[in-house]
């Protein structure tokens, strides 16, 4: 089980092992934030072992299950904090939006609405471990298999920063981890949106699609 983290008691690490073995280590503060991101340091430099990246035909890249994942699988996005880069580069990074210090949320008090007035840069995850980044957008025939929820690790100004993400569904070995970009990020980089499922890796289907 994958507790979520709160400021009053340590986490153990969230990652497992290739196999399927969660990781036991106890993961402390590295920069004084109240809830650290939940990798130990071996899987900030690894990955978690649940999930890898694997090539793809035209994307470079993409993000697979290692095994069957079950629902309500928990992972983080995670990278060094920092400027937005221009849309013109390779970009991966995410907002950051610094949390709560005890709860780690970052909702407008009483709603289920993500606080934008806290907006601290972005998670970029270049140069480090993170696997999260090579998660594909599903194309117009496909859906996504997994969300990120509005929890996030770090602190304001700090040097790094994470978003929790969670699967929708079981999730079957080699199918691919799919997350939805919004429609700016394609109208941005003036790139059409195709559907990324391969042979080898499969996207879910749009279920009024799926036969």
């Amino acid at each position: 089980r994958q507790d979520r983290t709160t400021s009053d008691k340590p986490v153990q690490c969230w990652a497992h092992t290739k196999t399927g073995k969660r990781c036991k280590t106890i993961v402390s503060s590295r920069e004084g934030e109240p809830i650290p991101v939940p990798y130990c340091d071996v899987h900030l430099k690894s990955g978690d072992g649940a999930i890898r990246k694997a090539p793809h035909p035209f994307a470079g890249h993409c993000l697979v299950a290692n095994y069957d994942l079950p629902k309500n699988y928990r992972m983080v996005f995670w990278g060094n904090r920092g400027r937005c880069p221009t849309s013109d580069k390779d970009d991966r990074s995410l907002s950051f939006y610094p949390p709560n210090p005890k709860t780690g949320r970052n909702y407008i008090r009483f709603t289920k609405t993500l606080n934008t007035d806290n907006y601290n840069g972005v998670i970029n995850p270049s140069f480090t471990g993170d696997l999260m980044q090579y998660s594909s957008c599903p194309g117009p025939n496909e859906r996504q298999n997994m969300k990120s929820t509005f929890q996030y690790f770090g602190k304001r100004n700090g040097k790094v920063g994470g978003l929790e993400y969670m699967t929708l569904e079981p999730i079957p070995k080699n199918t691919q981890l799919c997350q939805w970009y919004g429609t700016g990020w394609w109208s941005a980089r003036d790139i059409r949106r195709q559907d990324v499922g391969t042979k080898r890796y499969p996207a879910p289907e749009r279920r009024s699609k799926k036969k």
